[in-house]
């Protein structure tokens, strides 16, 4: 489900992003360890199938980010992706990490 690197980048988010940003937006093949190792809830997850909230999670992800209300609307205050991530609402803090501003 993840590499080396993505599990590295998952830890140095349990121990260096703050607890208020507690839910995060990524892959939903990779949603189920970034919970495991982060101890943050994700929005979505795949378990067995893809289901609807899947495809808006990797609609949002290949979109560029851009949609600042469906992260608000959802308590979304984390974005991991390796694609590209363009929203003026977003900090990057590490490699393929975004904060939601204004938290």
């Amino acid at each position: 489900m993840i590499n080396e690197e993505e599990y590295q980048e998952f830890v140095w988010i349990k121990e260096n992003v703050g607890e208020e940003y507690d839910k995060a937006i990524l892959d939903p093949w990779k949603a189920t360890p970034f919970a495991a190792i982060t101890g943050r809830t994700v929005y979505t997850r795949i378990h067995i199938a893809p289901k609807p909230s899947d495809d808006e999670a990797k609609e949002f992800l290949s979109g560029g980010c851009t949609d600042t209300d469906f992260l608000r609307e959802n308590g979304i205050s984390i974005v991991y992706t390796q694609q590209e991530c363009s929203n003026p609402d977003l900090v990057e803090v590490n490699k393929w990490v975004y904060l939601l501003k204004e938290q």
